[in-house]
Order: C-alpha cells, then structure tokens, then sequence
C-alpha cells in the first residue's frame, strides 16, 4: 500500500472518531402520540385516563388539554410547579396505563402566558368537555402531532352524591329531578322508577364503571336492591332523554348507602 493511500485511510479514520455520536437533542422526532381510553365524568371535574409509550431520547412526559368541539386545545394544563410539562415521566420501552384529573384548582393558561387555576366556570356541569393528551420533551422544545380523529374523546361534568344513606320511601333526587325511589316489599329493598323512567342493572365496584350511558335495554319493572350493582336510568322528557345512575355500597337491614349522580344536560351520552 503507498504512502498517499495509507494517509487517505487514516484521514477517513480521524474524521469518524472526532466526530462522535450525534447529538441526540438536535434530532427532530415524532412523538408517540397518547391514546384516552377513558374520560370519566365527576362533579365539576373530569378524570383522564389514558394509555403511552415513549422511549425517544428527549422525552420528558404529558400534556394535557381541554376545550370545546372546535377548540380542544383552549386551556393548557400545568404541573404544581406550574411548568411543563402536566405530568412528568421517564422514558420507557412498554406501554403504560396513566391517569390525570382536570379539576377545581388545577393550573392552566389559555393564548396568554399568564397560568392561572380552574374555577367551577371553567368546569361547568352539563356542558361537553373535548380532552387531548399530548407528549412533550422539553429539549428541544417538541409536542406528538395533534390529531382531532380518535384521539380527542368528549365527556361531561355531572353533579353527584355520595356515600348517602337512604331508607324506604327516600327519593334519590338530584338538581331537581327524581332518579328512582327506594322501598320496601316484605323485607326486600326494590328501586322503584320515577315518573317517565326506566332502569337496569349490572354488576360494579364504582359509579365510574360505566360512563357512556346505553341508548337502550331499560324497563320499567321494579329492582331489587344489591349491594355492589350499578343501576342505570334514563329518563324520557318529550323528545329528550336524561341519563343516571346509581351504585349500591352497602345494604343494613331496611337501608342501602349509595353513590348517585344526573347527567343535567339532555341527551348527552357521558355520565
């Protein structure tokens, strides 16, 4: 081998090895983008959950957003340090199951830079909620693609009560408009329907078990009381049906504590 070619090489060599790896933070990737498997409705509030996977060099956790149908990204979410982003995790090769509450109190801002917290206003019962989860490194600054499609799910603020103690002939009334009335039939405890209602029933362990109500499948006969059953209702005004339901928590004797809750809005399908 001559001389001129042995320099050659050994140029190639020395230009390779000065030069390193490549700065992981200067390369611009796409983020996997979260996937919301569940938005489930409470009081002035609405609880996320949802399903990612990121092992990207600079990733740095979550986003969260909310809005209306035209606008899901109005308010941005903040951590408690009121920084970015919402929630932070580690990198990770498997896909992990998450949860986040949009409530009373969480800080957010809008187009300004100012970050402020949510207030019952922001939150309103009976009014349709559009919920985007996003994932974010910091260094570079980067978000996943937004996609309205199959990756922004609607639910909507309820109010409820819970943990209630109830006895034969109590109403389970909620802002105003009666769910079912509880009896008492030779010892054995039946959720009778109020006026235009109808229900059924299924096994549980929370009112969140179901938060998109069924069309259809109710009747109009009375149930019997268990404790650990989910008791769905819907109720017919004119051309507008209202959604509810009602868990069992336990049962003594001749009274039953209950979870229950009202969707306000008509012909909403989230409760």
């Amino acid at each position: 081998m001559n001389i001129v070619k042995k320099l050659f090489i050994f140029i190639i060599i020395l230009s390779a090895v000065s030069c390193g790896l490549p700065d992981v933070t200067g390369i611009t990737l796409e983020l996997n983008q979260p996937y919301i498997t569940k938005v489930i409705p409470g009081q002035n509030k609405l609880v996320v959950e949802f399903e990612a996977q990121n092992n990207e060099p600079s990733f740095s956790g979550y986003n969260i957003y909310f809005g209306d149908s035209t606008n899901p990204r109005e308010y941005r979410l903040y951590n408690q340090q009121k920084a970015l982003p919402t929630m932070t995790e580690l990198r990770s090769e498997n896909v992990k199951k998450y949860s986040f509450t949009i409530e009373v109190g969480s800080y957010y801002s809008t187009n300004s830079s100012t970050v402020d917290t949510l207030k019952e206003a922001d939150l309103p019962n009976g009014i349709p909620i559009y919920v985007w989860v996003s994932s974010y490194q910091i260094t570079p600054q980067l978000e996943s693609y937004y996609y309205y499609d199959n990756f922004v799910k609607m639910g909507t603020p309820r109010p409820e009560t819970l943990n209630k103690a109830i006895n034969p002939n109590d109403n389970l009334n909620i802002d105003g408009r009666d769910l079912a009335t509880l009896i008492n039939n030779n010892g054995t405890l039946y959720f009778r329907n109020a006026a235009n209602g109808s229900m059924m029933v299924m096994a549980g362990s929370s009112l969140d078990d179901i938060v998109v109500p069924p069309e259809n499948g109710y009747g109009n006969i009375d149930l019997e009381v268990k404790a650990n059953r989910l008791y769905l209702v819907k109720i017919t005004d004119g051309n507008n049906s209202y959604y509810g339901k009602i868990y069992v928590r336990s049962i003594s004797g001749t009274s039953a504590v209950v979870d229950y809750c009202r969707q306000t809005a008509a012909n909403i399908l989230s409760y």
